[in-house]
């Protein structure tokens, strides 16, 4: 059975980026950091300022970070977590890019990381920041009219990922469908005209994250639904030319929420706080 939780509603609700402009003030520090302006013309064109993440917590080299080739603009996106909107930075900290590779203290969480570079940031750039009001269009997902059309998962929070790799099998319109035996999983991907979202356990604030992304605007949960969730979205990919032969197009992120999974989106117009970096040092204080 599907429960309605209680609706809370607020800004911070909404933005709870703003807490975290600054790192907190007993924030963990890397061991050793290498912070410099990066050589020019070592890494593809394709990935300019967004560069080259590796290493750090939960990956095969967690003592070693490196972020290679990577503007400003990234770095602070990275170390705060944050999507485009969320943010704003002068042009040439889109384009100078850096290079960083620090030590990391044995222990460390992916979250701690995220500490660490955001002090490292603000004492290697002596970044200055600030909070300024914008006006921004934002989306509570809801229930639609006829309720919701989901399935409880049958996985709870504590049962493992499961770590295959299988081949999806596709339905007669050529979408992919989770095997029925498989674990805990959350695939997404983009198959001809459409993406896809996959999972057999998943919560409806983590979709709504997921469609903060695709629309590069807030997306506030406000079902009420409690739980995890199994479910299959798919829409059009937005951009691409009518198809050919007159085929009919896919279905819009928002007719398919409607009619696949029995939700809405409801837009507004809301006046938030918006992360600014007001200014920084292009040139990082030596190591």
């Amino acid at each position: 059975m599907l429960r309605r939780l209680p609706l809370v509603v607020g800004l911070s609700t909404l933005l709870p980026w703003n807490l975290y402009c600054q790192p907190p003030k007993d924030s963990p520090a890397f061991e050793v950091a290498s912070v410099k302006v990066a050589v020019p013309d070592t890494l593809p064109a394709t990935v300019h300022g967004r560069g080259r993440f590796s290493g750090g917590p939960g990956t095969g080299e967690p003592g070693q970070f490196a972020a290679l080739g990577v503007s400003l603009k990234y770095l602070i996106r990275y170390a705060y977590n944050f999507e485009d909107f969320q943010y704003q930075v002068e042009s040439w900290m889109e384009d100078r890019t850096y290079d960083v590779v620090a030590k990391v203290p044995a222990g460390a969480t992916p979250e701690k990381l995220r500490h660490m570079l955001q002090r490292l940031l603000n004492e290697r750039f002596r970044m200055e920041v600030a909070h300024q009001p914008k006006s921004l269009t934002t989306y509570e997902l809801l229930v639609a009219k006829g309720g919701p059309k989901l399935t409880p998962s049958r996985f709870d929070k504590d049962t493992p990922a499961s770590t295959e790799h299988p081949t999806l099998k596709r339905d007669a319109e050529g979408i992919p469908m989770l095997p029925a035996d498989s674990g805990p999983m959350w695939q997404s991907g983009i198959y001809g005209r459409q993406v896809v979202l996959l999972t057999n356990r998943d919560s409806l604030p983590y979709l709504a994250d997921i469609l903060s992304r695709n629309l590069k605007a807030p997306v506030v949960d406000r079902t009420g639904l409690e739980g995890l969730f199994e479910y299959r979205l798919h829409y059009e990919l937005e951009g691409l030319p009518s198809p050919p032969g007159g085929s009919a197009p896919a279905p819009t992120m928002f007719t398919a929420l409607e009619d696949q999974l029995g939700l809405k989106l409801e837009q507004h117009k809301q006046s938030v706080d918006v992360f600014v970096v007001t200014k920084a040092d292009k040139i990082p204080t030596p190591d």
